[in-house]
């Protein structure tokens, strides 16, 4: 308010000087008089503009060209339109005129020139002194963090201009690094852009950097040695999102540390297929499980039903989803609390509200785990599955999609020996009119019990880290990317298929303990290695032979080939586990008669 005030006064004192000047200091009182029936409309049009200009919601101290540019548009708007109102009305005023034939609102042109600049002086100048002020205080008490940009094409330069806007704090651009040799030794908004991304650890000790805002449109895939650079220098980092991200500096995550850009889904397709479905996922509360009600729920389903044994996941999960999509939750998701154990819970749900699609995401993953307790293991992913699509088939669902693992391939564990199993199942069942297709991926970021959150506590509790072998290897994908897959698999299936997605190269998990520790940490944090567990092995089968495994129509979505399994087969398999679950036999036992490739991992 104090500011609109002082913007008015400036006006007036425009308007007064101008007149003063342009008459000699003899105005005369027809003068006064037009000044008087003109300053109304000045005042109004002029502050009008200053407002919409957004020159109000800016930062003063952080006054930058924008604020400027601002200033000289706002108070040309409001000469102008002042000048074009007093022009109509002059020209409708024939029967109005003072003693000497003069029109009273219709000033000399010179007169609104010479009032716009004086203005323009006054309202500019006055942030631009208080800019000067801020930085000189600044210097004398507060230190102001100084920021490196790298990258000076449009990001950039929004970027710096939001710096010098005050969006970012107390802080200043001292200086910009750039691939593009036409744009060395030029300046952004007065900010030097000094050489390239080569340069970016002699930059920060040079320019006494410490903080890094990386704005370049370049794939994450293309970016991991920068990011690497930028997290060695010791400087805070941060990455620039455009605007279909919403635009803003964001913090780095380990997913773009991995150096892999994610598969995004085929909006159309995927839409078509899922819009206006019933859709059921088991597991539905889980790390998975819950991605993929997000991202179905964005399709509009005609129904979802989430079923999970855990009611707190689901609960939590449905009041994320309702803060964000309001009454569509209310009408659209459901709740179901049941285990995929429980044949009779299953039928119950699937007649209740008679799925077109099943996504079977409930099963125990952790591997250590599932090695102590191996019978659970067979309970939940092998019987569990066989139950859940032996409901799917009694109630015609038209769709069944398992999640599986990467663990599956030639498994050394009970747990990937499991999902072996599960995959055969919905391979060879009868399956009426039901079509099944399992989706195989690796280990996901920041699910339950995955590696990045286990390392990030440590980190922040301040070490030791603590790593199996230093040699371990392991392929990865984030959530989102992961329910991605599974739904654009699910969207071109035909029945029958084992989908697989080219991960990429595979990541050694002491490089991400050590990347991690550089962007979380203080670098002085130890890796402790523990030796292998139970059931776990260095490296991770590849999930991809390119030349054995067909492609199809998505990018970087492969169809394996599979064994085929006669059911009488798969059944008399089952019924041997069944046996063995009963008398509490040796379960690994069972599992290594029944499947060839698994074979039990030693210490």
């Amino acid at each position: 308010m104090l500011w609109i005030l002082l913007d008015a006064l400036f006006v007036i004192i425009g308007l007064v000087v101008s007149v003063e000047f342009y008459f000699s200091l003899s105005v005369s009182q027809a003068r006064v008089i037009q000044m008087s029936r003109t300053l109304p409309v000045l005042l109004f049009a002029t502050l009008l503009g200053l407002w919409f200009s957004g020159i109000y919601k800016s930062i003063l101290r952080y006054a930058s060209v924008d604020t400027l540019l601002q200033a000289i548009i706002a108070t040309l708007a409001g000469t102008g339109a002042t000048y074009l109102i007093s022009l109509i009305v002059s020209l409708f005023s024939h029967t109005y005129e003072d003693q000497i034939g003069m029109r009273l609102i219709l000033m000399p042109r010179p007169i609104y020139f010479m009032q716009w600049v004086i203005t323009l002086a006054l309202v500019g100048g006055s942030r631009f002194l208080i800019r000067y002020r801020a930085s000189e205080t600044g210097k004398k008490g507060e230190k102001r963090n100084r920021i490196l940009v790298i990258g000076a094409g449009y990001a950039g330069a929004t970027v710096i201009r939001d710096i010098q806007n005050g969006r970012y704090g107390n802080s200043v651009a001292v200086a910009v690094l750039d691939d593009d040799p036409s744009r060395l030794h030029s300046s952004i908004s007065r900010v030097p852009v000094v050489g390239t991304t080569d340069e970016v650890e002699e930059t920060v000790e040079g320019y006494d950097i410490d903080e890094i805002i990386i704005a370049i449109a370049t794939p994450k895939g293309e970016i991991s040695d920068l990011l690497n650079t930028c997290i060695s220098t010791g400087a805070h980092l941060l990455i620039y999102s455009g605007v279909r991200e919403g635009a803003g500096a964001r913090e780095v995550n380990i997913a773009d540390l991995l150096g892999r850009p994610e598969t995004h889904l085929n909006m159309g397709k995927v839409q078509d297929f899922f819009s206006g479905k019933r859709v059921l996922i088991t597991g539905g509360g889980g790390s998975i499980g819950s991605e993929l009600c997000r991202q179905v729920l964005s399709f509009t389903p005609e129904k979802l039903v989430l079923y999970d044994i855990s009611e707190n996941y689901m609960y939590d999960l449905f009041f994320e989803l309702k803060e964000k999509y309001g009454e569509l939750v209310a009408n659209t998701v459901v709740l179901e609390v049941g285990s995929v154990r429980d044949e009779e819970s299953l039928l119950r749900v699937m007649q209740k509200y008679r799925p077109e699609i099943v996504i079977h995401a409930a099963a125990h993953k952790h591997v250590p785990l599932m090695e102590l307790s191996s019978e659970q293991a067979i309970l939940n992913n092998v019987f569990g599955t066989w139950k859940t699509a032996k409901a799917a088939v009694a109630c015609n669902v038209k769709r069944f999609v398992l999640i599986s693992t990467d663990k599956a391939v030639n498994p050394t564990n009970v747990m990937g020996a499991s999902k072996r199993l599960a995959e055969i199942i919905i391979s060879s069942i009868p399956r009426g009119n039901t079509e099944f297709m399992a989706v195989r991926f690796g280990n996901v970021l920041g699910s339950h019990g995955s590696v990045v959150p286990i390392f990030e506590r440590q980190i922040r509790a301040g070490g030791p880290v603590t790593i199996t072998d230093p040699n371990i290897i392991r392929y990865f994908m984030t959530i989102p990317e992961a329910a991605s897959l599974v739904l654009q698999a699910a969207s071109i299936a035909k029945g029958g298929e084992l989908f697989i997605l080219d991960m990429g190269e595979p990541v050694r998990i002491k490089d991400l303990a050590e990347k991690m520790i550089r962007l979380y940490g203080k670098g002085t944090e130890e890796i402790v290695c523990t030796g292998l567990r139970p059931g776990e092995k260095l490296y991770e089968e590849l999930l991809l032979d390119k030349e054995n495994d067909r492609a199809t129509e998505r990018d970087r979505i492969y169809v394996a080939k599979q064994e085929t399994y006669d059911w009488s087969t798969v059944e008399t398999w089952l019924h041997t586990l069944e046996g063995c679950l009963e008398q509490h036999g040796d379960v690994k036992a069972a599992l290594k008669e029944i499947l060839p490739t698994y074979h039990e991992a030693k210490p």
